[in-house]
């Protein structure tokens, strides 16, 4: 079973390359055969002696196609034959024409006899004159190429220095103002107001004021009491506290007392530092000074 599997298999392998190469040929034959142009040029060889076409040879009638083709083929190739002559004699019914009918096989053009060399005239002619030489024009002088100017450097702008901030002078630590008394005054009055009474008998007041610049502090202040003698008696108050900012009207413990005689109260600031009160007088009899 194995052997005959073989066998069928090589012999198909025959059949197909046997198959292939036929193929093979018959594209080569295609390809060799095919027209350039949509023409096939062939050439035909010489018919006179195959065909009987010359003269004395003839042994057999030809057809009038045959003996017009190669009557043509024989005056394309360019060679003279007696049996053409013949044949053209011996057309049927005289008409040589008939004969050279174009048909509708191509064929090919010999080549062409070379002109005849044309035969130089013997007569002299004369040499003509050369022509005058022109004195050659010089050539022109190319202009110096002027060289370029060169651009100049842009002048480098000088950067500013920077302005000192000037250090700014320092605040001065501002001198812390003085509590002071800025105005005063007193009144003094008696009770009965009545010059003439006996001074044991009336009452002497004695009122006073004043105002600060409302830096804050503290007041101290006192009465100071002068007989006519010129004895003075100094008396003391409590002192007054001021508040910051505080610059209104204040009062004193106003100074009051029966007098022995006739005399002055004067309102007297020790601290801070005031304006003088001037001392008022008062008036009333002395009983002293009837004993």
């Amino acid at each position: 079973m194995g052997t005959q599997f073989h066998a069928r298999r090589t012999l198909a392998g025959f059949f197909g390359l046997a198959a292939v190469i036929v193929v093979l040929f018959g594209v080569i034959a295609l390809v060799a055969l095919q027209p350039r142009d949509g023409l096939a040029w062939v050439n035909v060889p010489q018919l006179g002696p195959d065909l009987g076409l010359d003269a004395g040879l003839r042994t057999k009638p030809l057809k009038e196609t045959v003996v017009a083709d190669a009557a043509r083929d024989r005056a394309i190739e360019g060679q003279g034959s007696l049996s053409v002559t013949a044949v053209m004699s011996a057309a049927p019914k005289g008409d040589p024409l008939t004969a050279l009918a174009p048909t509708n096989r191509p064929v090919a053009l010999g080549p062409t006899a070379p002109a005849a060399a044309a035969t130089p005239d013997p007569t002299p002619t004369a040499a003509p004159s050369p022509a005058p030489t022109p004195d050659p024009t010089p050539a022109p002088t190319a202009a110096p190429t002027p060289a370029p100017t060169p651009t100049p450097a842009p002048t480098p702008t000088p950067t500013p220095a920077p302005t000192s901030t000037p250090t700014p002078a320092p605040t001065p630590t501002p001198t812390p103002q003085p509590f002071v008394i800025v105005t005063a005054g007193e009144t003094v009055t008696t009770r009965p107001a009545d010059p003439n009474r006996d001074c044991n008998s009336m009452t002497v007041t004695a009122a006073g004021w004043f105002t600060t610049n409302g830096v804050g502090g503290t007041v101290t202040y006192a009465w100071i009491r002068t007989d006519q003698n010129g004895r003075r008696t100094v008396i003391s108050k409590p002192s007054l506290t001021i508040a910051p900012g505080d610059t209104s009207l204040h009062s004193v413990v106003p100074d009051v007392w029966t007098p022995e005689s006739p005399g002055t109260d004067q309102l007297v600031f020790s601290s801070p530092a005031a304006p003088t009160v001037a001392p008022q007088s008062f008036a009333c009899a002395n009983s002293n000074q009837n004993g």
